[in-house]
């Protein structure tokens, strides 16, 4: 048998008589001298790994920003330049690469999460309570409690627009969709107004801080703070409200501060000795109430003492007396629904020591112990020898302020 091989066209994909293999790539039509063509595996795979290239740059970038040192250098661009644009109608199974590999966002970035760490129980005053402050909306107490800051982290709130005119409106928490905080007890009132505290100490300053801390050891501090734990609740309530419209800083020392603190107080006292007439309807209307009605509504107002004046028939509020009842004396007091002041130096008088010495329950300084008639802080109304007697026995009988 002839070892002569058989004659004809040689095959590019055989090697040449010196061993080498072909000098032309497999398609001459598809690649160029330096060029590789890759199947779709491939170039997914090459993409993959440019990808991550770019992403270990980015965070050597960002090592750099936060002046850290030894960051190494970047890496090189070294797959792209051997990976060729095929048009999908040159080369079945071939991928085209894009010319600029952009690089994905990332949801997780490692840098922003490196700024946070786990904890077992979130301490921290979200957001939204933060932007109604911002905004010149006072956060109720009942936002602190442990199940509210729950609502408000996960999201589970609604909101309401707030402002005036299209420009100026925002978008806030809706507070009432949160229990009302007058409805706190005392137990749970305290326990909002610590988380309250931390909140204050997060977004004021130094001072404004103390000053809402002193205002409630001023609070709890008080022997009758059970007691009148109703009228230390509205009272500051208020006052949040009033900060929040026009910051300013607490001092419970300040006159302002005392008399509106008291002014809390007297109306709590006169509002718990008020009978509770809720759930009350008329039957009948005013014009048919039996006569003896009108009498005896008639008879209580005849029998109020005016703290104002003297005289009787009316209450302090609704006193329009030009003079005292007693020639020669001046006025000493005058009276507002917030109660009972003296006139030199507006300073609250104890509505309950002019009722009677003994019908005053407080166990510490609050208001003046003076008679609101002739200043003398030994006696109240009804003990006041310079009254005449129908006086002292009409207030005896009825002790009120307001008409």
């Amino acid at each position: 048998m002839s070892n002569a091989g058989i004659s004809g066209r040689a095959s590019d994909f055989l090697h040449n008589s010196g061993g080498n293999p072909p000098a032309t790539p497999i398609s001459s039509t598809l690649a160029k001298p330096g060029e590789v063509v890759l199947s779709a595996e491939a170039v997914a795979i090459l993409r993959k790994m440019d990808i991550l290239r770019l992403a270990r740059n980015n965070k050597r970038d960002e090592r750099r920003k936060a002046k850290e040192e030894n960051v190494s250098e970047d890496e090189a661009e070294e797959l792209t330049p051997y990976i060729m644009v095929v048009p999908s109608g040159e080369a079945l199974g071939a991928n085209v690469i894009p010319d600029v590999i952009s690089t994905p966002t990332l949801l997780f970035d490692d840098a922003a999460a490196a700024r946070n760490s786990f904890q077992a129980n979130d301490n921290s005053i979200p957001a939204a309570i933060i932007f109604l402050a911002k905004n010149g909306i006072s956060p109720p107490l009942t936002l602190f409690l442990p199940a509210s800051l729950a609502r408000i982290r996960s999201s589970n709130i609604k909101t309401v627009k707030h402002g005036t005119g299209e420009s100026t409106k925002v978008t806030v928490i809706d507070i009432s969709d949160f229990p009302d905080e007058l409805a706190l007890d005392q137990a749970t009132w305290c326990t909002c107004y610590n988380t309250f505290l931390t909140f204050m100490e997060s977004v004021a300053g130094t001072q404004v801080f103390q000053g809402f801390a002193a205002h409630f050891n001023n609070v709890l501090s008080n022997p009758d703070f059970a007691q009148w734990f109703q009228a230390y609740r509205d009272f500051d309530q208020r006052l949040r409200a009033r900060f929040f419209t026009t910051p300013f800083i607490i001092n419970i020392r300040d006159e302002e501060y005392r008399a509106a603190l008291q002014s809390a107080i007297n109306l709590f006292l006169v509002e718990s000795r008020t009978p509770n007439t809720v759930g009350f309807k008329a039957t009948k209307d005013k014009s048919e109430r039996p006569k003896p009605y009108d009498k005896d509504l008639s008879a209580r107002k005849k029998n109020t003492l005016c703290f104002r004046c003297g005289r009787t028939g009316h209450g302090a509020v609704a006193c329009e007396e030009k003079n005292p009842s007693r020639h020669g004396r001046e006025f000493v007091a005058y009276a507002n629904k917030d109660g009972l002041f003296r006139l030199s130096d507006k300073r609250p008088i104890c509505l309950f020591f002019n009722c009677g010495t003994d019908r005053c329950t407080s166990t510490r300084p609050h208001a003046l112990h003076i008679f609101s008639l002739c200043s003398d802080s030994h006696h109240g109304a009804s003990e006041c020898t310079r009254n005449s007697p129908t006086a002292l026995r009409k207030v005896s009988n009825s002790c009120r302020i307001s008409s």
